[in-house]
């Protein structure tokens, strides 16, 4: 029994094995220290028996309860399954954060020297007018204040009145010369002259 507890196993020992010359016990003895090196020791065997322990306590809640043992295989079953489904929503939104991140830096990648991956985007058409008024009436040395410049799909139409037709050609060329203007509508009129009659 003693030899259970501390898991040593037997060894007969020179003292009990009385023979001439006492070769043959010292070999018993070197045998039973070889068997206890390969057994472990006692540390080995409570390890095992705590092992054997476990299995059997979780054998015993998940497999042998009858009452509750479906339920709980069905929980672990149920957590382990939302656990990486939590996982798996957790990497794809960090894969299109990544992304986003490796796009804003091709982005400014691109951007960052002048001319390359610009985008010649065609001015809406309030743009389009400031810059008609802005550019072909410095041209074309016009006054502003006589004549409305309005855009409607890259189309100008310009109204008014100025004071010579030379100065109405020179307007719609200037305005026609401009960047994303698509056409000109002329609707610009001198102004009358009016003779004193006698």
């Amino acid at each position: 029994m003693a030899n259970l507890i501390t898991g040593r196993p037997r060894v007969r020992t020179a003292a009990r094995v009385r023979r001439p010359g006492g070769r043959f016990a010292r070999a018993v003895t070197e045998r039973g220290r070889g068997r206890a090196r390969r057994n472990g020791g006692p540390a080995a065997t409570m390890a095992a028996l705590l092992v054997a322990g476990g299995v059997g306590a979780l054998a015993e809640y998940f497999f042998f309860d009858r009452q509750h043992g479906a339920r709980r295989r069905h929980m672990v079953r149920d957590r382990a399954r939302a656990a990486l489904r939590r996982r798996s929503r957790d990497a794809v939104r960090r894969a299109k954060y990544l992304e986003g991140v490796a796009e804003g830096v091709a982005y400014k990648a691109a951007h960052a020297v002048p001319g390359v991956g610009a985008h010649n985007e065609p001015p809406d058409d309030i743009t389009l007018a400031q810059k008609v008024e802005s550019v072909a009436f410095r041209k074309a040395g016009v006054p502003k204040g006589q004549v409305s410049v309005n855009a409607d799909n890259a189309v100008i139409y310009l109204r008014g009145h100025l004071e010579s037709d030379a100065q109405i050609e020179e307007l719609v060329r200037a305005t026609d010369a401009i960047e994303g203007v698509n056409g000109v509508k002329n609707m610009l009129h001198t102004r009358p002259t009016i003779t004193k009659g006698a």
